[in-house]
């Protein structure tokens, strides 16, 4: 049944795609409209789905453990695409320009506009985006601080710099959800329910961005390119299967408390493919942020085959 319902999902999430890129051609999402969108979901409507979402949680012992082992595994999650991200990166022995933005494009996916929508969607519990959430805390604390020192190269980053951007409206909205959730608050319903409104429209407003960003991809010379497969193997179904592995492994040889939804949902946050911000990173910092548009674009069109491999993964190993 469930996997009907990411079946459906994902057909769901590729129309709505598809729409933003119509849109896109046709002139009605600009560039401005679609600069607009993405501050829009940033800045408003996910932290309002995160912090109504994390807020409405009931604690309970389950949910303090799942939790903890979701922290751990994602920092496994993490380690193993810094891994395979150098390895495959010095494999095709590509220049530092190239090799910056493989090794980051290996480790960083796009939690946000593709990640966020597709648990809510998935899981409509509260409890799920708490998973998602802490995912995208570590993935976040990684790309302001390691990404940032790689693109900027190995000197003059200042540690302020590394860490100035971690203070954001979703990693805010993020620690008062945490709050809310452990004193046991509820937001008023004239509060929580417009507030729960906007933040619902993270997901068609989110696709709607990667819909229109597709749009503007060259795909001269994408075909051509033999490290993109890899890149997109790896990120998109080695590399959560091989996390899928570990974490079967600890639960069911090892014997650790951690339910099958957490760990489905930091398997496929895993799965989501390359991170559109490190394009716009790549560009700030001199990096080929040609390169980094092809991975997004490639790798976004063949998620919308590999996610529901990887969900299917998930139930059969």
């Amino acid at each position: 049944m469930e996997s009907q319902v990411i079946a459906e999902q994902v057909v769901i999430a590729g129309m709505i795609v598809l729409t933003g890129t119509v849109g896109s051609w046709a002139k009605i999402i600009t560039e401005q409209i679609r600069y607009a969108i993405s501050r829009l979901v940033f800045n408003i409507t996910l932290p309002l789905l995160i912090v109504t979402t994390i807020s409405r949680m009931e604690m309970s012992h389950e949910v303090l453990v799942n939790g903890w082992w979701a922290l751990v595994f994602t920092v496994v999650s993490i380690l193993l695409m810094y891994g395979f991200g150098k390895v495959s990166s010095r494999l095709f022995r590509l220049p530092n320009r190239s090799a910056v933005v493989h090794e980051l494009h290996t480790m960083f996916g796009n939690i946000v506009f593709l990640g966020f929508p597709l648990i809510a969607a998935l899981y409509p519990e509260g409890e799920s985006l708490l998973y998602a959430s802490i995912y995208y805390m570590v993935s976040s604390f990684m790309q302001w601080t390691y990404a940032v020192f790689r693109l900027k190269g190995q000197k003059d980053v200042p540690v302020r710099d590394r860490f100035n951007n971690l203070l954001n409206p979703n990693t805010v909205a993020f620690a008062v959800g945490i709050l809310l959730f452990f004193i046991q608050f509820q937001l008023p319903y004239l509060v929580y329910q417009p507030f729960r409104t906007i933040g619902n429209a993270t997901s068609p407003l989110a696709l709607l961005y990667i819909g229109a960003t597709l749009a503007g991809t060259n795909l001269k010379g994408i075909l051509k390119r033999y490290d993109i497969y890899v890149l997109s193997f790896n990120k998109l179904l080695l590399i959560p299967f091989v996390l899928l592995l570990i974490i079967n492994f600890f639960v069911k040889q090892i014997g650790i408390d951690f339910g099958d939804m957490p760990g489905t949902i930091i398997v496929l946050e895993t799965a989501m493919p390359c991170m559109s911000m490190i394009v716009i990173m790549a560009k700030a910092y001199g990096a080929a942020d040609d390169l980094a548009s092809e991975n997004v674009f490639f790798t976004t069109v063949l998620s919308l085959l590999t996610l529901p491999v990887v969900y299917f993964l998930t139930t059969a190993v």
